[in-house]
């Protein structure tokens, strides 16, 4: 035997005794198929990095007595329309300007948003009280 078989019988021993093994991914999230226990780890992970806050939406308290103020004169109006026993007249509740005007049969509300100028008006037949 030369060296060089020799080594070719060793290399070939050496390369045939070696064992390959399948490569096998297991996804870390759940939500592509890995295991489930780690999604409250990952979860709490995510929260923690977190650098986002909900913008706060709560009202102080004049401003949401202006509001309940508003809606309150509002709804006077509304039902003094809907009875008949509301005057001609311009009624301002802080953001709004309500014109209400007589018709024929009816009555003709014309609201104002002051805050952004835009203009709205009802038609309606009056009920009831006054006429």
């Amino acid at each position: 035997m030369t060296y060089r078989t020799l080594l070719t019988l060793i290399t070939l021993c050496v390369l045939g005794s070696g064992q390959a093994t399948e490569l096998i991914y297991t996804p870390v999230n759940p939500s592509f198929g890995g295991n489930p226990l780690n999604g409250a780890f990952l979860l709490n992970k995510a929260q923690s990095q977190n650098d986002n806050q909900a913008s706060s939406t709560e009202k102080d308290f004049v401003t949401r007595f202006k509001e309940s103020l508003e809606r309150n004169i509002i709804n006077s109006i509304t039902r003094g329309v809907a009875d008949g026993e509301i005057t001609d007249g311009v009624y301002d509740t802080g953001d709004f300007r309500i014109e209400v005007a007589s018709t024929g049969n009816g009555v003709m509300l014309t609201i104002t948003n002051l805050e952004t100028g835009e203009v709205t008006v009802i038609e309606m037949p009056t009920f009831g009280g006054g006429n």
